[in-house]
């Protein structure tokens, strides 16, 4: 029974291989890793790339302290980040690569928008000091993406501890009469001298 069932597996298989029109083709892999191939500071693939500001500050210290120009690292970031913020960091290399002021090409990074998305909003403030002055600021960096991921730490525990207090009138709400139907109830009923 159990050969009999193989083999009509593997005749479906075989039968799915000849059908006319199956590709074939062998499978390529881009430099990507995913088959499409993307144009620099584009992601092919809408909400992905790296959208936490910690990590992008990490990565950018990473290849600041390995010792890469501060213009090459922002160009290597656009690569691996999301859309609006790849966008962004592409327009600011442009204009720093044109000569632009620090602030000035920041504030041409977005000028449909009034604001920055905020990862990008954090890199332009942890970046102004290697900017500015061309110090090495990789330990500015890490500094920096370790208070955002304290802030961020501090702020789920205010969140749970506010959770709790919303959980006391619905819990109330559902348990207490609960209590009373599978407890309350069953005891005073033994309790009841039985009638005859």
């Amino acid at each position: 029974m159990t050969g009999a069932l193989v083999a009509v597996f593997l005749a479906a298989a075989v039968a799915l291989l000849l059908l006319p029109g199956w590709n074939t083709a062998p499978l390529t892999v881009s430099p990507n890793g995913d088959g499409a191939q993307r144009t620099p500071g584009h992601n092919a693939v809408p909400g992905a790339g790296i959208e936490d500001p910690a990590l992008m500050l990490d990565l950018t210290a990473a290849m600041l302290e390995a010792g890469q120009p501060l213009l090459q690292a922002l160009s290597v970031l656009a690569e691996v980040v999301e859309p609006d913020t790849s966008v962004c960091l592409c327009r600011v290399q442009a204009a720093l690569e044109l000569g632009a002021p620090w602030a000035a090409a920041w504030d041409l990074a977005a000028p449909e928008r009034s604001r920055l998305p905020e990862p990008a909003a954090h890199l332009r403030e942890a970046l102004r000091f290697a900017a500015t002055t061309g110090a090495p600021s990789a330990a500015v960096l890490v500094a920096e993406a370790a208070q955002i991921r304290r802030r961020r730490a501090r702020e789920a525990e205010r969140r749970a501890a506010a959770l709790g207090v919303r959980l006391v009138v619905p819990l109330g709400l559902c348990a207490l009469p609960a209590f009373v139907a599978l407890t309350v109830v069953p005891l005073l009923m033994s309790l009841l001298p039985s009638l005859p």
